[in-house]
């Protein structure tokens, strides 16, 4: 049987090397699966979930106040001046039906 498999992939056997039974390689094979269970698990812990955020509250600057005081005027002048247009230009519109 050995005749038939190629020189490069027959296994490499040592002589000092004792031969493992399948129940030690099954051993082997529980324990590594333990082994990478319990390093994933603790990867996990070392990680945290969640990152902490940290809301600031600060007050407006300067800056900020003036422009939401001329925001808010120029929107309130805006729909005034809107309005009074609207109502002289309305009344100026007839609708003649033949």
């Amino acid at each position: 049987m050995e005749d038939q498999i190629p020189p490069s992939q027959q296994p490499v056997r040592f002589p000092n090397q004792p031969e493992i039974t399948p129940e030690q390689l099954e051993e082997l094979k529980a324990r590594a699966r333990q082994l990478a269970i319990q390093q994933t698990l603790a990867q996990q812990a070392a990680t945290p979930a969640q990152p902490q955020v940290i809301y600031v509250r600060r007050n407006l600057t300067v800056a900020e106040l003036l422009l939401v005081i001329l925001l808010s005027c120029g929107i309130v002048t805006g729909i005034q001046w809107s309005w009074s247009a609207i109502s002289s230009l309305l009344p100026r519109i007839e609708v003649k039906v033949r």
